[in-house]
């Protein structure tokens, strides 16, 4: 590796440290959103003393005319969070982890997160920005892949472990030859 990338690392990992510092959380707390911009997905942390998760809301913004766009990723840190309400129901296949493969779980389509604090991060990787703040709202509602993301880390706060059917349960259908 060449100094000037050893040089962009320690001047980003500097920049990560000051952010932590700003908030007023323990450390630890941010383990989730940390991971999220450096491995992208959605991350959840647990200790005794406090319960984050990071989910990424993702929204591609592109200009038919210019023939250019980006991937916008908004990432909320949420500080011991709880679902307030559900709504609907989605069945889907999730992979997680060391699982060796997807199961078959039921999500909410809808979903009213509470959370002590919530900092969203937004990346904007067309202009190379991450805008960090901390919203007012202690309250949020989500839909969609956000609200499934939501209610898995959820699960994995309150258990650990994601719980589903197995892919084997699952037939082939339609015209194919043996």
């Amino acid at each position: 590796m060449d100094i000037d990338k050893v040089r962009e690392i320690i001047d980003f990992t500097n920049a990560e440290r000051k952010l932590i510092s700003s908030f007023n959380l323990p450390a630890d707390a941010f383990t989730p959103l940390l991971l999220s911009l450096r491995d992208g997905g959605d991350w959840s942390y647990s200790s005794e003393d406090i319960k984050t998760m990071a989910v990424m809301d993702k929204t591609t913004i592109y200009d038919d005319e210019r023939k250019l766009g980006y991937s916008l990723e908004e990432i909320y840190l949420f500080v011991n969070p709880e679902i307030r309400d559900e709504e609907g129901t989605v069945h889907r296949l999730e992979k997680c982890g060391n699982e060796e493969m997807r199961l078959l779980v039921r999500r909410p389509y809808k979903v009213r997160v509470m959370s002590d604090r919530i900092i969203k991060t937004t990346v904007n990787p067309l202009e190379k920005e991450i805008k960090i703040e901390e919203l007012a709202e202690k309250e949020l509602v989500f839909d969609g892949s956000t609200a499934y993301d939501i209610a898995h880390e959820i699960e994995h706060l309150r258990q650990k472990e994601i719980k589903g059917g197995s892919l084997w349960e699952f037939r082939f259908t339609g015209e194919f030859r043996q």
